[in-house]
């Protein structure tokens, strides 16, 4: 039994919350833990781009699970090849009442009700100056709850501009369904709002910037979206965020639950934004194995995200996903994982 199963087993009989307050103070206190956990760091031949940012591999955390910015280090050392930190708002906020995170280990997934609660702004900044990673940084950005729709635009704008210095790309959150109103902003008028009031602060400072979409989205929102990221030259997309399409109880639903979901949605964007030149697609939801990066790839997308997957299977996910990657690099005779991707798009 390796060290991850045996923390698993007694993770999972405590309270998910707080499991993972004590487990992020721990990564944030001894970022030098991740060398326990992990032996299989990536190699050069695994980097990759989407024509924006370039990852040390294809597979990067998901926002979520590092909130406060508080363990980039532990999380670059741990073998990602990107990390997103958030969201985060402008002014710190405690979320929704708990217990608000539920796990379901019979169908890999957890749900959760959080609500952006972080330490706002200001804080996350100074700990983001104290990282000392060089890997690929996103910033995932939201409103405050409190924040009416008319000075939301200004909000997202103020985000930007605090966190384009820093980052290396950035992220739109308007698709977490656990923030009262946020999802409607995923509708032509709204976004196009946030898009104009953003780009006023990219004129100064141009980070590439993605928007990340709910798996609940009609059709017709589908295609507003993409057309808006082409209007306003967003760099990508991100799909998706959890989904409401359960019958478990308040919040998102993400994990292997997702995978079906997010997966037709992931295949409608990449046809849409293959009309878009530069465009690129980040999928995230129900992704947990060599099989399913491949299968994106198909469907057009660039990298992934993970976060349930790797509470459920720990750091090892990392390093199989890596291991198998390797010998997909040798099986098809390619020098590096850029041109094992781009084979793979011509296959769709």
């Amino acid at each position: 039994m390796d060290i991850y199963s045996i923390f698993k087993k007694i993770a999972f009989s405590t309270d998910p919350e707080r499991v993972h307050e004590i487990s992020m103070n721990l990564f944030s206190k001894y970022p030098q833990f991740a060398a326990f956990l992990s032996s299989n760091p990536s190699s050069q031949n695994l980097k990759c781009s989407d024509g924006h940012m370039t990852w040390n591999s294809p597979v990067g955390l998901a926002a979520g699970f590092d909130k406060n910015a508080e363990a980039i280090d532990f999380f670059s050392k741990i073998g990602f090849g990107a990390v997103e930190v958030g969201t985060v708002t402008p002014i710190a906020q405690k979320g929704n009442p708990r217990p608000r995170i539920w796990r379901y280990p019979d169908i890999e997934s957890i749900r959760n009700a959080m609500g952006f609660p972080n330490l706002g702004a200001e804080e996350v900044l100074k700990n983001i100056l104290k990282s000392k990673s060089r890997n690929c940084l996103g910033v995932n950005i939201g409103k405050n709850k409190e924040t009416s729709i008319s000075d939301t635009p200004n909000e997202y704008a103020k985000l930007y501009e605090k966190f384009a210095p820093v980052a290396d790309y950035i992220v739109i959150n308007i698709s977490s369904p656990n923030t009262p109103g946020l999802r409607d902003l995923q509708t032509k008028d709204a976004f196009s709002n946030i898009c104009i009031a953003v780009n006023e602060k990219r004129e100064i400072n141009n980070k590439p910037l993605y928007l990340k979409i709910s798996p609940d989205l009609a059709n017709e929102n589908i295609f507003e979206m993409v057309d808006l990221a082409k209007e306003f030259s967003l760099s990508g997309i991100i799909a998706t965020n959890t989904t409401t399409q359960h019958n478990y109880g308040a919040g998102g639903l993400s994990g292997k639950y997702l995978e079906n979901i997010s997966h037709d949605l992931r295949s409608k964007v990449c046809q849409a934004a293959k009309e878009v030149p530069n465009l690129s697609v980040i999928g995230v939801g129900g992704i947990s194995s060599v099989d399913h990066l491949i299968d994106f790839w198909k469907q057009g997308g660039d990298f992934a995200q993970i976060y349930t997957s790797f509470i459920y299977q720990g750091p090892g996910i990392l390093k199989s996903i890596n291991q198998e990657l390797e010998k997909l690099l040798k099986k098809y005779q390619t020098k590096n994982l850029q041109d094992l991707i781009q084979y793979f798009k011509t296959l769709n």
